[in-house]
C-alpha cells in the first residue's frame, strides 16, 4: 500500500509540474514573446522564407487572446521598426512589415522607392543590381530589393492620427503572401490597434527550397542567418 501511495503522490507531483509549465508557456506566448515562421519573401532581404523569429508582444499593449483592448498602455512604433499586425478582414492571420510612416508623415511609393515627406529614403551610392539601402530620418538603415514586376505605386498621402504606414522590404510582387486575401497590398495605412508585436530576434533559419540532409527529407539549416537581431 505504501508503494501505491508513493506512486499516486509522484503522479500528482508530475501532473502539477506539467500543468504549471503549460500555463507558464501559454502566458509567455500570449503576453511576452511568440515565435513566428516567415512564409513569404515580402521582407527580403531582412527576412527570408523559412526564417523563424521571436516577436515581443508587450510594447504595443498586453492583450487577452479574445479581445483587442490592451491591458497596458501601448507605446508608439518607431520609424524603421519591423512589426507584426493584423489586417481588417483577415484577423485570423498575422502579417509582418516595416513601419515607415507615422501620424503626420506624408508617405509615397514610386517605382518601388519609398519617399517620406517628399524625399527619397534611398541612401545614395548603395544601389547594387536590384538591391539598395534605405534609411529613416533617425538613422535606422535596412536593405531593400526591387525584383520586377514592382509593387504598385502609392500616391502621396498623409498618415492620419492613431495610424501607421507599413511597407515590405521586398518591392516586387509576392503572390504567395497575398494568397486568397486579394485586398492585401505590399503597403498600407493601418490603425494602431492592429499592432501585435515588435520583431526581435531571428533564431532559426531553414531553407525550404534546399533539402540537403537525410536524403533530402529535411530543409537545410542556414547557420549564417541564425541568432541575428532584426534591424
Amino acid at each position: 500500500m505504501a508503494e501505491a501511495g508513493n506512486s499516486s503522490s509522484l503522479l500528482r507531483d508530475y501532473g502539477g509540474t506539467v500543468l504549471i509549465a503549460v500555463v507558464v508557456a501559454l502566458l509567455i506566448r500570449f503576453f511576452l514573446i511568440e515565435a513566428y515562421r516567415i512564409p513569404s519573401p515580402a521582407m527580403r532581404p531582412t527576412l527570408e522564407p523559412g526564417d523563424t523569429i521571436f516577436v515581443e508582444k508587450w510594447p504595443f499593449g498586453l492583450r487577452l487572446p479574445w479581445t483587442d483592448s490592451p491591458l497596458t498602455t501601448p507605446r508608439r512604433p518607431r520609424h524603421g521598426e519591423v512589426v507584426v499586425f493584423t489586417f481588417e478582414g483577415a484577423q485570423t492571420r498575422d502579417y509582418i512589415k516595416r513601419v515607415l510612416g507615422l501620424p503626420g508623415d506624408t508617405v509615397e511609393v514610386q517605382n518601388g522607392i519609398f519617399l517620406l515627406n517628399g524625399k527619397s529614403t534611398e541612401v545614395p551610392g548603395t544601389r547594387h543590381a536590384d538591391c539598395a539601402t534605405e534609411a529613416t530620418p533617425e538613422g535606422t538603415s535596412y536593405g531593400v530589393c526591387f525584383d520586377p514586376p514592382l509593387i504598385d505605386n502609392f500616391a502621396p498621402k498623409v498618415v492620419p492620427e492613431n495610424s501607421f504606414f507599413v511597407l515590405g522590404d521586398f518591392r516586387g510582387r509576392t503572390d504567395k503572401e497575398v494568397g486568397a486575401d486579394k485586398n492585401i497590398h505590399a503597403w498600407g495605412i493601418l490603425p494602431m490597434t492592429s499592432l501585435r508585436g515588435s520583431a526581435l530576434w531571428l533564431w532559426l533559419s531553414l531553407d525550404p527550397e534546399n533539402r540537403g540532409s537525410a536524403n533530402g527529407l529535411f530543409p537545410s539549416i542556414r547557420f549564417d542567418r541564425m541568432f541575428r537581431r532584426i534591424q
